[in-house]
């Protein structure tokens, strides 16, 4: 059931960021995204376009304004295509 929320709200922050998250994937992974209800963080990777955008996310993206802790992750789609990370991580896209 948090899944869903924590899905939401992310969704809702991607939108918000405009053009800071145009052409960006956003992955959920972990607790959350096997909607264990003892999570204690959400799991987020956002594949960048860029290492620019990656900074300018990083920014942008306020850890401490969901429901749970956010660990946040951000990389390259070259950078996670070469640890093949979301494969490893078992993650799945919720934006776009």
């Amino acid at each position: 059931m948090i899944r869903q929320r924590v899905i939401t709200s992310l969704r809702e922050l991607a939108v918000s960021l405009g053009p800071k998250a145009e052409g960006a994937q956003w992955h959920l992974f972990g607790s959350v995204d096997r909607d264990e209800p003892d999570a204690a963080d959400i799991d987020l990777m956002i594949l960048c376009k860029s290492d620019d955008q990656a900074d300018t996310l990083r920014r942008a993206i306020d850890p401490d304004a969901f429901l749970l802790p956010l660990h946040l992750a951000l990389m390259t789609f070259d950078e996670a295509a070469e640890v093949d990370a979301v494969r490893i991580q078992r993650s799945r896209a919720i934006f776009p």
